[in-house]
C-alpha cells in the first residue's frame, strides 16, 4: 500500500469514503437495476400470458367456424391466366390434364413467383399441386414447373 502510505491524512478520509459510495452504486446500478428490469419484463410476459390463454379458453367454447368456398365460375386455366397477368408472371406453357393444370415458368424472378402462389391460393382459389423449382444463372431466376387444381 505505498499509494495510501503517500496520502495525506484528509486524502485517505476521502478515499475510504469515497470507495464504499462508488461500490454500492456499482451494485446498485449495475446488480439490482437489471434484476428490477428483468423482473418488470417477466411480470409483463406474465400478464401476455395469461389474457392468450384467456382467450384461448373463451374461443375452446365457441364451435369451430367453417370457411365457406364458393365454387369458382371460370375455367382454371382461365383464372392461371388472369393472376399471372396480374402478378406480372410470363406463362411459357399451360397445359390443361383433366382437373389439373401444368404451368412452365421461364425466366421468373423467385419472389414474383411466390407471391403469385400465394395470391393464387387465396384470390382465385387454386391450390399447388406440385412445384419443381430449378434456379437460373441469373441471381433470384428461376424457372418453374407448377401442378394446380380448384381448392377444395
Amino acid at each position: 500500500m505505498k499509494i495510501a502510505n503517500n496520502l495525506t491524512r484528509r486524502e485517505r478520509v476521502l478515499v475510504l469514503g469515497a470507495l464504499p459510495l462508488i461500490a454500492l452504486f456499482g451494485v446498485y446500478r449495475f446488480g439490482w437495476l437489471p434484476l428490477v428490469d428483468l423482473r418488470a419484463q417477466a411480470r409483463n410476459e406474465i400478464a401476455g400470458y395469461r389474457t392468450l390463454v384467456a382467450a384461448a379458453q373463451d374461443r375452446g367454447d365457441a364451435p369451430p367456424v367453417q370457411a365457406s368456398v364458393i365454387a369458382p365460375s371460370d375455367p382454371l386455366a382461365n383464372r392461371v391466366t388472369r393472376s399471372a397477368e396480374a402478378a406480372g408472371v410470363l406463362v411459357r406453357r399451360l397445359e390443361p390434364d383433366g382437373d389439373q393444370v401444368r404451368i412452365s415458368l421461364d425466366d421468373a424472378t423467385f419472389d414474383t413467383v411466390i407471391l403469385w402462389i400465394a395470391a393464387m391460393e387465396a384470390d382465385e382459389g387454386i391450390a399447388l399441386v406440385a412445384a419443381e423449382i430449378d434456379r437460373r444463372t441469373a441471381p433470384g431466376t428461376v424457372s418453374a414447373r407448377l401442378t394446380v387444381e380448384t381448392a377444395r
